[in-house]
């Protein structure tokens, strides 16, 4: 039986305003701030995992949007807005890995899109260089869109599938779960320096 908190969390995790958040957080993360969407995208899919793919699909589809947003700012405007991004998140060192690494050499170029779209990785950093670089478009979304796929749909099949223990575990252990979110964020981002 659903107690009354269950039905607020649900009906606060399926509010239009909730999906409005997770639009632009998604979107602005892919292209220049460091708002990690899943943030908002787990607690959505824990709150109501019926709704699991519907969230994945918004995440998915305005995060693509974002990341060509960031590919843009990086093929038209880098001199001058793009390079403050760069800057402004101390990936400058990254960034010049990351266009000596792709340069001449699709396959590198692909697999840094699809690790930086599927890990905790700074998309932005590979969205702006990918325009710089002036990386086949139509490679960058197909590759972009696989990734962040399969990053949001996995979730959403284990939220859909294994919600309610899931969530059942989440509650009772609450701080462990935060830490291991926090260690897995701050991971991600120390792997920008391996890449």
């Amino acid at each position: 039986m659903i107690t009354l908190d269950e039905e607020k969390i649900r009906k606060g995790a399926t509010s239009p305003r909730a999906y409005g958040i997770l639009s632009a957080v998604s979107f602005l993360e892919s292209a220049m701030l460091p708002l990690p969407v899943d943030a908002v995208s787990i607690p959505m899919m824990l709150g109501a995992p019926s709704k699991a793919f519907r969230v994945a699909h918004v995440a998915l589809i305005t995060s693509v949007l974002g990341g060509l947003l960031g590919y843009f700012i990086g093929y038209l405007f880098f001199e001058g807005f793009g390079d403050k991004i760069i800057t402004y998140y101390g990936l400058t060192e990254q960034f010049e890995e990351f266009k000596q690494t792709t340069k001449d050499d699709w396959w590198k170029t692909a697999i840094a899109i699809f690790g930086a779209a599927i890990t905790p990785i700074p998309f932005k950093l590979v969205c702006i260089g990918s325009g710089v670089m002036g990386v086949n478009l139509p490679m960058f979304i197909a590759v972009a869109m696989l990734g962040r796929a399969i990053r949001f749909y996995f979730f959403a099949i284990v939220f859909k599938y294994l919600g309610r223990p899931v969530r059942d575990f989440a509650l009772r252990h609450l701080k462990l779960v935060g830490s291991l979110t926090m260690i897995i964020m701050i991971l991600g981002f120390l792997s920008i320096y391996w890449l």
